[in-house]
Formats: structure tokens, C-alpha cells, sequence
């Protein structure tokens, strides 16, 4: 391999658009989901200054009239997207955006990129037909916002780590389960008010939906890996061979678990030679995930799970 092959000669001769084009696709999933969610907000912003913001949300909401055209099939998706307009929404899409990244990163490695996104999807799906359904046979009423997903992110951490410290309002410490009750405690005091007819403007179905849905992720295993083989393209029945003398099988890149196992059996291996002390924050956090896989996998057979 010549000097020209070689990774960081092509990164410092590659044109610095080829080179954001690269680092976004080396972008965690969550991160993406971040952007993703930043840029609809603003150009829902910007075209509600061209039209009107009536005209721009009544396209991409979803309401309680859905069933009514069902044909809108982007809705279901693209209402999670979306959050409330201009500089109202701001709070809105920064405390769905802080929740999406602070929780997303430890679920996106827990599961995979692949799986996290479909469990993402999947959650703003289930949430917005929980509050249309929900909502049917009141007066017309939408909802936008990511919400939902993020809601079924959090309880899904919570399950995962029931007693991880969390800080509420940045002060007072608990574990992550007391944070799971308090999320649906809360949104189950918005349905009682508004039951008395105190209007929140807070789509606590939606938010009930996502729980509800990470719940039952967590509990009955669910996994959503042949959704990717459904919709993948089928390999062609045709193949060309090339005989070429230089050509090396690539290994693939190591799943999640194992980069973990790699690194827990690491740091034990510091922690035998230099003692406790030796480790940080970060690797006694790294430690205990890697503890939880282990405890897991005692209920694998010929490394699968059972589901």
C-alpha cells in the first residue's frame, strides 16, 4: 500500500464537503435523530413564514381526524418531527432533544444503531395512533412532536437501568426508576385535569403510548430485526467471479457486546493488577454495563438469545 492509500493522506487531501459528508455518516443515530429533528422544526418554521403556520402543521400533523383520510400515510411519521411553532416551541424541542440525546446514546449502545432507530420509529407510530385513537369523537385536535419516542426512551432506560443515579434539575439525586414513575405519574395527572377540564395542551396520550410500548419492548424481548429483512432488496440470483491473488476476507466490524466484553475484560484486568482506585468514573460505569450483559447472557444458548 502506497503512501496515497493510506487513511489520513486521503482525509487530508479529501475536500472538506466529502469530509462532512463522511463524519455525518460516522454520526451516532441519535445524533442524526437530533439534526434530523432540529432542521424540520426550523424549515417548518421558515415555511410558516412563507404560507402560514396553520397551513404547514395542518400538512404534516396528525389529528384525531386521521382515520377519516387514511391516505396521509406520512403523517404517523412525520408529526414526530415536527414541535410546536416558533419561539413557543423552543422549550418544546429542547427538552425532547436533551431527552433524546441524554438517554438515546446508552439505548443506541445497548441495542445497536439499526435496532435503536427502528425502536425510535416504532415508538412515534405507536404513540400517535394511542392518541388518535384516544381522541376520537373529540373536538379536532392534532399533535406534533417527538414526545412519545422519547418517553418510551426514557422508560426503556429505566428498565434496563432501574438503579442508575440521575440527577433531577441538575440537584437532587435518585435512581433512574424513581424518574420512570414520575414521567408516567405526571402525564396521568395531565389526563385527570384535563378529565376536570384543566387543558394542559399536552398530548399525555402520545406520552402513555410511548411508555406503554417500551414496557412491553423490554418485556416480552421483543425484537425488530426482520423488519430490515422485509424491506431489504433481494440479492440477485447472478453473480460475476474475478479471480484476484491479492484479495483478503474483511473481518466485520465488532457488534456492541463485544466491543463491551473487550473492554470489561480490560479494565478487570486493571483492577486486579492496580486496585479499585486505579479506575474512572467512566470505566466503573463501563464495568457495571459490562456486569448486566454478562448476567444476561446467562440465558443464551448457542449465542442466541432466547425470545
Amino acid at each position: 500500500m502506497g503512501i496515497y492509500d493510506r487513511d489520513y493522506y486521503q482525509q487530508e487531501e479529501m475536500p472538506q464537503r466529502a469530509r462532512a459528508a463522511r463524519q455525518l455518516r460516522n454520526t451516532s443515530v441519535t445524533n442524526k435523530l437530533l439534526i434530523a429533528n432540529i432542521v424540520v422544526h426550523l424549515v417548518c418554521w421558515i415555511l410558516s413564514d412563507v404560507w402560514t403556520k396553520q397551513v404547514v402543521y395542518d400538512a404534516l400533523a396528525i389529528g384525531n381526524n386521521f382515520f377519516e383520510r387514511p391516505w396521509e400515510i406520512w403523517r404517523p411519521i412525520s408529526y414526530g418531527f415536527m414541535h410546536a411553532p416558533f419561539w413557543e416551541g423552543s422549550w418544546h424541542i429542547i427538552m425532547n432533544g436533551f431527552g433524546l440525546w441524554m438517554f438515546g446514546r446508552f439505548i443506541e449502545q445497548r441495542y445497536g444503531s439499526n435496532e435503536f432507530l427502528r425502536f425510535y420509529l416504532l415508538a412515534i407510530i405507536v404513540s400517535g395512533f394511542v392518541f388518535v385513537v384516544t381522541t376520537l369523537g373529540d373536538a379536532p385536535v392534532q399533535a406534533v412532536g417527538a414526545s412519545g419516542a422519547v418517553v418510551a426512551i426514557v422508560i426503556l432506560f429505566c428498565f434496563l437501568y432501574p438503579h442508575e443515579k440521575l440527577l433531577i434539575y441538575g440537584i437532587f439525586p435518585v435512581p433512574a426508576w424513581v424518574v420512570g414513575i414520575l414521567y408516567v405519574g405526571f402525564d396521568i395527572y395531565t389526563a385527570i385535569n384535563q378529565a376536570n377540564g384543566v387543558d394542559s395542551h399536552i398530548a399525555w396520550q402520545a406520552h402513555l403510548g410511548g411508555a406503554a410500548f417500551a414496557a412491553a419492548y423490554y418485556l416480552l424481548k421483543w425484537d425488530f430485526a426482520f423488519l430490515s429483512r422485509w424491506f431489504s432488496t433481494r440479492r440477485p440470483k447472478l453473480t460475476v467471479y474475478r479471480q484476484d491473488v491479492n484479495s483478503r476476507a474483511v473481518k466485520d466490524e465488532a457488534s456492541v457486546e463485544n466491543q463491551l466484553i473487550v473492554q470489561g475484560e480490560e479494565i478487570l484486568k486493571q483492577l486486579h493488577e492496580k486496585g479499585e482506585s486505579s479506575l474512572s468514573s467512566r470505566q466503573l460505569k463501563t464495568l457495571e454495563r459490562y456486569s448486566e450483559l454478562l448476567q444476561q447472557r446467562r440465558g443464551r444458548e448457542d449465542d442466541q438469545y432466547r425470545f
